[in-house]
């Protein structure tokens, strides 16, 4: 309880500043603009005609997340990574925001840029997508990376329904600067970079914006869309070359209020229900591996994906 108290007693910093638009949100590579049947969504594109590498960010986050992955992997893949429509810089559309509708939403995405396939990097959420994409179209994925996957869990009737009625519309639009560095800093990583404070002052001053309320909405739809769309049933379905990586000392998954336990389990109830699976455990990292690890993250990557070990 007390470092809680401590992060949240920490000075703001960045309550006096001015909105920040989505646009102006930071990302590695160039953001890139596309209509897809009248959604925008931004991404960014190495180009070239190296394989194929795309990123799918988790809730409430968006492509600035993988800023230590998406340049690091231009050496030998065609790096891409969109905005999730909700989120970042792409369009606040009213739609349903579940797992089925952003995979279909992935799918339009590939087909604009005219990529049949490639390897599918997802977060969290963004995890929880990507296997939804892997089992609605499984000829468009040709690895499945799942960086600490929402999806691994099953969720009694009770604990959806709470979460589904906490998590209302208009949440998030209530998490001022101490909510949201307290969140940060001991929920979502566990490490404090020029990154993450970074993070942490897009998301106090995109609160401040107009846009904010469409990322409020989808926040609230995309965390009912999970719990009503699960995947945890379907695992043993996935019939790609898979790899989990979860640090050992993620505070977000298991759930601490409705599942309890260690990551551990969690991590290894999903490498045995994916036939084949590989799982990497990074000691000490949290639910944003990738950024609090990138070292290990991105070297088992690396390896998984040149099929190092096959």
């Amino acid at each position: 309880m007390f470092p809680l108290l401590a992060l949240s007693a920490f000075a703001s910093k960045y309550h006096t500043m001015p909105a920040m638009s989505p646009e102006e949100l930071y990302t590695p590579l160039d953001r890139q603009m596309l209509d897809l049947d009248g959604l925008q969504i931004a991404y960014v594109d190495s180009g070239g005609d190296k394989p194929p590498l795309l990123f799918i960010h988790g809730l409430s986050s968006y492509m600035g997340f993988w800023e230590y992955q998406l340049q690091e992997f231009t050496s030998t893949h065609r790096v891409i990574a969109l905005d999730l429509p909700g989120y970042g810089s792409s369009s606040r559309p009213d739609a349903p925001m579940t797992p089925p509708w952003y995979a279909e939403t992935v799918a339009g995405f590939m087909d604009a840029l005219e990529l049949d396939s490639a390897a599918v990097v997802g977060h969290s959420m963004g995890g929880q997508i990507a296997i939804t994409l892997t089992l609605d179209h499984p000829e468009r994925v040709d690895r499945l990376v799942l960086s600490a996957p929402a999806g691994l869990e099953r969720f009694n009737p009770g604990a959806a329904r709470w979460m589904k009625d906490w998590w209302h519309e208009g949440r998030a639009m209530h998490s001022g600067e101490s909510e949201v560095r307290t969140a940060f800093l001991a929920a979502v990583f566990n490490t404090h970079d020029e990154g993450v404070e970074r993070l942490i002052e897009e998301r106090v001053r995109l609160g401040k914006h107009e846009a904010f309320k469409g990322t409020s909405v989808a926040v609230s739809r995309s965390i009912a869309g999970m719990v009503d769309h699960p995947v945890a049933d379907r695992l043993g379905e996935i019939d790609v070359p898979t790899l989990i990586v979860f640090g050992t000392d993620d505070h977000m998954i298991p759930n601490p209020i409705f599942t309890g336990g260690r990551t551990k389990r969690i991590a290894e109830q999903g490498r045995d229900a994916i036939p084949g699976a590989r799982l990497v455990l990074v000691p000490g990292a949290g639910h944003t591996v990738h950024h609090d690890a990138p070292g290990e993250f991105n070297r088992a990557v690396a390896e998984f994906l040149a099929g190092a070990g096959e």
